[in-house]
């Protein structure tokens, strides 16, 4: 089969590999979309060390199962990106994705920047009534809201979201959703800012957030919740700098590389840093609901058709004015 392989800092290259082995119970599922996201930029740039290499990058998929059960065979799923030994004592507590045993696509196994890709039944979500392309965001839509659960937010909370990415503006949708009027904080300049207008009650400059705090929190004292989901290591600087005493930063970005940033101000101010990652099954089903109701929509800037094309997609996903880039291989 045909798949992109990256083998180190921006050297992906498309070529036939052997078709995925199929261990009982694990399902080949033909890729019908793949999205570009952070942490596959971050694998393509270097910033991020590959955990093998050479790796098939991708685990924002969707697509259609050719091999398992009758049930499941024809059906258009989404796979979540965890796949744990189910054994373990780790499992046996319900974390899951964090099994120390566990595969993960795209990640350490290899992923849907192919014509096919191999997924145990139990990670599957059938997603049919989407658009494949639409479904590739159920995966990052679901860890967001796999934040929302471990740290909620509580009613009168004033919130930021740093970024204006992918994940920057669903959360301004989601946030919208369940009743916030979310703050995008975005760098001056940034190709993206009318991509976060649409749905931020405000959207503030970088380069005035000191004032905005000063001036338009509660006791000029900052904000009482803070998302960094903008892909950038030094944002975290910011996100203590805009949260009030007893605040909660929401971590999400996985960049690679290491974040410096005022601990001394983090502990003064009592802040909570609230890293999260990957959403479960409950969240997963949650985020295919949001989508399927047009409660969240994602904004695919660009669509390449093609595997072949898939070095040009990579290098597409890094121009300042794209939200998302995704394949159909």
């Amino acid at each position: 089969m045909l798949a992109a392989v990256l083998h180190g800092p921006r050297d992906l290259r498309v070529a036939n590999v052997p078709e995925p082995e199929l261990p009982d119970g694990w399902v080949l599922v033909k890729t019908a979309a793949v999205g570009i996201c952070g942490t596959d930029k971050a694998f393509f740039l270097g910033t991020y060390p590959l955990f093998k290499k050479p790796l098939v990058p991708g685990h924002e998929a969707a697509g259609e199962v050719v091999e398992g059960p009758s049930g499941l065979k024809g059906r258009l799923v989404v796979p979540e990106i965890n796949f744990p030994c189910w054994r373990c004592e780790v499992c046996r507590e319900g974390l899951y994705t964090h099994c120390p045993n566990k595969k993960t696509l795209g990640i350490d196994f290899d992923g849907a920047f192919a014509e096919f890709f191999s997924a145990p039944v139990e990670a599957l979500h059938v997603v049919e009534g989407l658009d494949p392309v639409v479904a590739t965001e159920v995966e990052p839509l679901a860890a967001l809201l796999n934040s929302l659960r471990q740290v909620p937010l509580r009613l009168g909370d004033s919130v930021a979201v740093i970024g204006t990415g992918n994940l920057a503006v669903m959360l301004l949708q989601l946030l919208k959703h369940i009743g916030f009027e979310p703050v995008a904080v975005v760098r001056r300049g940034s190709a993206k800012i009318r991509f976060v207008e649409r749905y931020a009650a405000e959207v503030v400059f970088t380069d005035e957030l000191r004032e905005h705090v000063n001036t338009k929190t509660r006791g000029g004292m900052g904000f009482d919740v803070v998302f960094e989901v903008s892909g950038d290591p030094s944002a975290l600087e910011l996100a203590v700098e805009a949260t009030r005493p007893r605040g909660v930063i929401h971590l999400k970005s996985t960049p690679g590389s290491l974040a410096s940033f005022n601990s001394t101000a983090a502990v003064v101010k009592e802040v909570r840093i609230a890293g999260t990652r990957c959403g479960t099954f409950k969240e997963f089903r949650e985020a295919i609901n949001l989508l399927k109701r047009g409660l969240v929509k994602p904004e695919i800037t660009t669509v390449i058709d093609g595997l072949s094309s898939a070095p040009e997609a990579f290098e597409k996903s890094l121009e300042r004015g794209q939200v998302k880039v995704v394949v159909r291989p």
